[in-house]
């Protein structure tokens, strides 16, 4: 394949869009050690049917710390280049000013869809239709929050040209046909029946915008807190919005301050310059953990991310099963965890999904046996081998380096080809017919994660893993509009995949971010902070 057919542009409209794009953006889903992993199935407006169900954010959030005021400070990465649009944005600063300013119609907290700006979010008998009713809301400006506007913001987001790397995901609506058949109504239909449309696509990302906006400097929003100031690559300033719909903030002021390296964030943090470090290195966190004066917050695997390798099944030597199976008998995946990851993370078992709904934790954890390995190697006639590899996440590289002794161990001398992180993704048809790569991804529900990167409809699918029965499985889960029907299609899907996949997952590096003590009432929705309820004492 060209070079050209695998563009960009290309690959990410025929990805889901957010899924891809997230995955390879420094921006992660994920959520904090504090979320429930246990799914549930209730909804504030009656849910208790067999169809996809919410929890209402009022409902399920815990009553807010007695301690209130204050400004904290966020050090986070961003860009110089970067507006604050929330249809077009790659830097995890814009996102932590988009989760505060906008108002989600639902979102994502460890395993729960909860509700947001939504009252309710129901489909009809088949999926084909979806009936979003909006909670009585204001914009920062004093307008209300109407259908006209969620509409627009969903028509905007399915829109290539205005969203690049969020359209994919929503290309399954029909923008033409979305109805407001009053102010507080939105009816979306769908190209195609999915019964996941609520916890695969608007969990993930559903911001509310006023009609006809793209965000920038002086957006409003529906949400807790307004824009203040933002300059591009150095801060995003926001204070409390007093008539938030919802509980109003604690905290008077929210300031996200740009730090691109993950030690001057930490830095900032000790220095007295921030009272929050968004990401850091399992070495910093390691280092700090016996300081009293910061406080490491960590995620486990429901808020982490996927890393391992992945062999392609439709290219020699991984044609072979045997070569596959080899491959994943090699590795020591406790090995991996405390030498890449200093044991700020779980074992994996090539599986993304750990701790979120529906992972298939029945599934018998494989364990290293280097002598069958090395027999099935062997017959294989596989003695030598190549990985391209780079630092496309943090230890990416050093896991790498650790892969080649293990294989060693199994009698297969590997070679590693490296890349400049910035080059790694620059050529797409590379990354698809190579036999072994470097890969990570982004801890989702095991249903999400499949649709997204395995199948023959996915546009990100390194491992080659489809076929009419894996095709079906998958086709299956996303249509069922019953959760149990659904979740019980994602655990066949997974043994598929388990049994012939060749994506080896080591293990899951949890999400890590540092505080000041006093910091309380922090939550997640996709690794990104919520200062919704935080306090910061004196």
């Amino acid at each position: 394949m060209t070079n050209e057919r695998w563009s960009r542009r290309r690959l990410l409209k025929l990805t889901g869009g957010s899924m891809l794009a997230l995955a390879v953006a420094p921006v992660l889903i994920g959520c904090n050690d504090d979320d429930d992993p246990t799914p549930t199935a209730t909804s504030e407006n009656g849910g208790g049917g067999a169809g996809p169900t919410a929890t209402s954010t009022a409902a399920a959030t815990e009553a807010p710390p007695a301690a209130s005021g204050g400004r904290v400070r966020i050090a986070a990465g961003g860009s110089a280049t970067e507006v604050f649009n929330p249809f077009n944005n790659s830097g995890s600063a814009g996102f932590g000013g988009f989760y505060h300013v906008y108002d989600s119609l639902a979102w994502l907290a460890g395993s729960e869809v909860r509700l947001g700006v939504a009252e309710s979010i129901e489909p009809n008998e088949d999926g084909s239709e979806w009936t979003i009713v909006l909670k009585e809301a204001i914009f920062h400006d004093g307008t209300p929050l109407t259908s006209a506007d969620v509409a627009y913001t969903l028509r905007t987001v399915a829109d290539p040209e205005q969203a690049p790397t969020l359209a994919g995901g929503f290309s399954v609506m029909d923008v033409a046909n979305i109805a407001t058949p009053d102010d507080r109504t939105v009816v979306v239909p769908l190209t195609t029946p999915r019964g996941d449309f609520l916890d695969a696509e608007l969990a993930i990302w559903s911001i509310v915008v006023p009609d006809g906006s793209l965000g920038g400097e002086g957006a409003i929003g529906t949400g807790p807190f307004k824009l203040d100031a933002f300059e591009a690559g150095s801060s995003t300033r926001m204070v409390r919005n007093d008539d938030y719909w919802d509980t109003p903030a604690l905290l008077d002021e929210l300031e996200i301050v740009v730090i691109n390296d993950p030690t001057a964030r930490l830095n900032a943090l000790k220095g007295g310059e921030a009272e929050f470090a968004w990401e850091i290195t399992p070495a910093a966190a390691k280092a700090e953990e016996g300081n009293e004066d910061i406080v490491i917050n960590r995620g486990g695997a429901p808020n982490s991310r996927a890393l391992g390798f992945a062999a392609n099944t439709l290219v020699p030597p991984f044609d072979n099963p045997d070569a596959v199976r080899a491959l994943k008998l090699a590795v020591d995946r406790q090995a991996f965890v405390n030498t890449v990851l200093l044991g700020f993370g779980e074992i994996g078992n090539d599986l993304v999904g750990k701790g979120l709904p529906g992972y298939a934790d029945g599934i018998p954890q494989t364990e290293r046996n280097v002598e069958e390995a090395a027999a099935l190697f062997a017959s294989a006639g596989i003695t030598e081998l190549t990985m391209l590899t780079g630092e496309v996440t943090a230890g990416a590289v050093a896991a790498s380096e650790l892969l080649v002794q293990q294989l060693a161990e199994a009698g297969v001398t590997l070679t590693l080809d490296e890349l400049p992180a910035d080059q790694y993704y620059a050529d797409f048809g590379r990354l698809f017919s190579t036999p072994l790569q470097t890969a990570w991804f982004i801890n989702r529900p095991a249903d999400v994660h499949l649709t997204s990167f395995t199948g023959s409809n996915s546009g990100f699918n390194i491992t080659g893993l489809a076929g009419e029965e894996y095709d079906g499985l998958l086709a299956s889960a996303q249509t069922a509009v019953d959760r149990d029907e659904r979740l019980g299609f994602v655990q066949q899907a997974q043994q598929y995949a388990f049994d012939n996949d060749g994506l080896v997952v080591w293990g899951y590096q949890e999400d890590l971010n540092a505080s000041v003590p006093g910091l309380n009432g922090i939550t997640y929705t996709q690794s990104v902070p919520r200062f919704h309820s935080a306090s910061l004492e004196a």
